[in-house]
């Protein structure tokens, strides 16, 4: 793979473009000073507008170059602005958040566009002296942003198009050649820089890293703010992670393969079917990221933040104690599925969120016991959705259009199939969103029922609603119960009253904890 030549993700130039794109940098200064508004959508829409003509027309790489840096900070400081309208959304994305969504797309792919131009007429002059300056700047400028189109894919849990590995791959490999993976690129500071993650990747290398860790992290499996926090993490650490040829591994934990001619993210090592290709492929080690995580997770859990900046000192430290975890999960040991999944054909009903669960298996007892029931009513009615397969310990649904929008990752669901007479409970582990509202979710099925309980907590006096799930002995599940975030204290003791019987329990350990509830075992006082 010595030599290969640019086939980048570009749109086509028109030969008599019906508009000629400003190019000088005073003017644009101009022109984007008179834009008489505060309405990030509409900035996006004119920006848009902007970058789209001159992107469909032949310009110098030197007038390209600087027509773009007059837009770009204009870009990232709009972009922030809309991703506020997405960034706790639930699913499917209401009209509001998808047109923010879909502009920080769009602004981000014209403005990759933009710089993918320049460095294809680089590398095509034929005198190239010089040049090898620019083409650094203009691949990192050009993966920048690819990274943020693919991280507005994430935050709103698409899957974003393959070409953009196909072109991250190629803009590497190309760095690679002139020699410039490690050239300190450093951006002129501007107003959004502090809380912009992007200003820690001074080089086309780590900016590469940042970008294929991302994938692995398995943003679809995060709430929004989540993947955000990650994003600012990493940057902090992704120097820890390396990048070499392949070579022989005496234990394949945190090695994944990244293949330079294909338009895919790096996968497990230990996933491959075959050897890897010393041609074309070359691995990427998470070994050394991870310790630097294992040691910010155990100050974390020492109560001390770590002194490197990669965590505020204001941030929750439960917060990122599960998320530490999480990464080293995900960068580390890839995990592996226990159970197959099978395809199922039927519809569910599901209820999501506490208060609403709770309502509808009082009603649904109610239902069972009284032949009139009075009309309580759930808040919610039952929503109806397709089943896309069925595992031991989960399950994948489908949206129909008509369905509640109220699905979060991490939020708690209730299930029921057709003939079912009692509601599962579940876990939402994973959303994928697409077209016209589509929404697939993937559930982690934690107990065939639960029953519903008022809880008081001493030290608060008022009243939650709570929910108790059964032993299981079948696979040493303990009873649990699930209740608002920020119940579990260790040796907390609580009182709650279900089926008209108050027991007096004490809190000993937190098995999970998500970005609404927790799930915790108990003691009961005797």
């Amino acid at each position: 793979m010595n030599n290969m030549a640019l086939n980048l993700n570009i749109p086509a130039l028109l030969e008599h473009p019906v508009f000629i794109a400003e190019t000088r940098p005073q003017k644009i200064h101009e022109l984007l000073l008179e834009l008489n508004t505060q309405d990030p959508l509409d900035i996006a829409t004119h920006l848009h507008n902007e970058l789209e003509t001159l992107n469909r027309q032949k310009v110098s790489p030197n007038q390209r170059m600087q027509a773009l840096d007059c837009y770009r900070t204009l870009v990232t400081n709009t972009t922030s602005a809309l991703v506020t309208n997405y960034i706790n959304s639930t699913l499917p994305l209401e009209d509001k958040a998808k047109s923010a969504a879909l502009a920080c797309e769009a602004l981000w792919l014209e403005l990759g566009y933009g710089y993918k131009l320049i460095l294809i007429d680089l590398q095509n002059q034929l005198i190239k002296l010089g040049t090898d300056k620019s083409s650094a700047l203009t691949i990192q400028r050009a993966m920048h942003a690819i990274s943020q189109y693919a991280l507005a894919h994430y935050q709103t849990y698409q899957t974003p198009p393959n070409h953009i590995w196909s072109d991250l791959h190629q803009l590497y490999f190309c760095a690679a050649k002139l020699g410039v993976i490690h050239t300190i690129i450093q951006d002129e500071p501007t107003q959004i820089q502090t809380k912009n993650y992007a200003y820690l990747l001074t080089s086309i290398e780590d900016t590469y890293k940042h970008t294929l860790l991302m994938s692995l992290a398995q943003p679809h499996h995060l709430i929004q703010q989540d993947i955000s926090a990650i994003t600012n993490y990493l940057a902090h650490h992704v120097s820890a992670a390396r990048i070499t040829a392949i070579e022989p591994l005496e234990n394949s934990t945190g090695a994944f393969i990244i293949n330079l001619i294909s338009d895919a993210p790096p996968t497990p090592y230990n996933k491959q079917k075959a050897a890897p290709d010393p041609d074309s492929e070359l691995l990427l080690h998470t070994i050394d990221l991870i310790r630097d995580i294992h040691e910010d997770l155990n100050k974390l859990q020492n109560r001390t933040t770590p002194a490197n900046g990669s965590i505020s000192p204001d941030a929750n430290p439960n917060d990122y104690i599960e998320l530490l975890a999480y990464l080293i999960k995900n960068w580390g040991i890839s995990p592996k599925r226990f159970f197959n999944r099978s395809a199922k054909i039927g519809d569910i009903e599901i209820v999501a969120g506490t208060d609403d669960i709770h309502n509808i298996i009082n009603t649904t007892q109610i239902v069972t016991t009284i032949s009139n029931p009075e009309p309580n009513a759930s808040n919610s009615p039952p929503s109806r959705w397709k089943i896309l397969n069925i595992s031991a310990t989960g399950i994948s649904i489908r949206r129909y259009h008509t369905a509640e929008k109220n699905i979060k990752v991490g939020g708690l669901i209730a299930l029921r199939g057709k003939n079912e007479s009692q509601w599962s409970i579940g876990l939402i582990r994973w959303a994928n969103c697409g077209t016209r509202d589509r929404l697939d979710i993937g559930i982690q099925l934690i107990s065939p029922y639960a029953d519903t309980a008022t809880a008081q907590t001493f030290q608060h006096g008022s009243n939650s609603n709570i929910l108790v799930l059964p032993e299981i002995t079948a696979v040493k599940q303990a009873a649990t119960i699930i209740a608002p975030r920020g119940t579990y204290i260790n040796g907390r003791q609580l009182a709650f009253t279900c089926n008209q019987r108050t027991e007096q329990i004490m809190l000993n350990k937190l098995i999970e904890r998500t970005h609404e509830v927790e799930r915790i075992q108990f003691s009961i006082i005797q």
